[in-house]
């Protein structure tokens, strides 16, 4: 039996709504195609698979400062940019990307992959890296500047063809391919590039990184 050596998680800011996942193989091979409702569920097939990387579509940690988001708290962030600086930095890339701030208007998923972080570090068999990544940031380094918004069907349609191209493994199973399972598939993309260290890290390793492809 194969098992994936990176795992994608394209996370949800509720276990109300299933989050896809996508494991590949050393080989980029497609091992794992599904979606996982709980963190719980998540978990477990982090301690059953152990892949060697799991790269998360959500944002892992707060800006320095910070110990929550909520605004009648009177934590401060350390940076007068109050996100975190791999956001920033992202930015500066011409990298769009959600901010981290008290003011954030995804608060729960930042809450949901901070915890679901924390807990995979501790499983019985954990033995996994889990990194942060930003699929929109990954797209951009990977298929160029210029891609379709991924909510229209030609957006879908393009990720599907690119995405075949870099993991034909995923060809058979295309008109599954919505843009969640896309998404997953390009961080555990970005996860299989970050352990062949074709990705760079962004931002401040004691505040949290995002990893995109070079």
């Amino acid at each position: 039996m194969k098992y994936p050596s990176f795992l994608g998680i394209d996370l949800t800011s509720t276990e109300a709504r299933p989050s896809a996942c996508v494991g590949l193989d050393s080989k980029s091979q497609l091992v794992y195609l599904g979606f996982l409702a709980r963190n719980t569920d998540i978990i477990a097939l982090a301690d059953f698979y152990s892949p060697r990387t799991i790269a998360i579509d959500a944002p892992l940690s707060l800006p320095l400062g910070l110990h929550c988001l909520e605004e009648s708290c009177s934590c401060k962030p350390k940076s007068p940019g109050k996100n975190r600086q791999c956001d920033q930095e992202l930015r500066r890339l011409g990298i769009p990307c959600y901010p981290t701030t008290k003011k954030a208007f995804i608060k729960a998923l930042i809450y949901r992959g901070i915890e679901l972080t924390t807990s995979l570090g501790h499983g019985p068999k954990q033995a996994s890296q889990v990194i942060e990544v930003y699929p929109f940031a990954s797209k951009v380094r990977l298929f160029g500047a210029t891609i379709p918004r991924k909510t229209t069907k030609q957006g879908t349609g393009f990720l599907r063809d690119r995405l075949g191209e870099i993991l034909p493994s995923l060809k058979p199973y295309s008109g599954m391919m919505n843009q969640d399972l896309c998404d997953a598939a390009v961080a555990a993309y970005t996860g299989l590039l970050y352990h062949q260290s074709r990705a760079e890290a962004l931002g401040d390793r004691e505040e949290g990184l995002i990893f995109i492809p070079y």
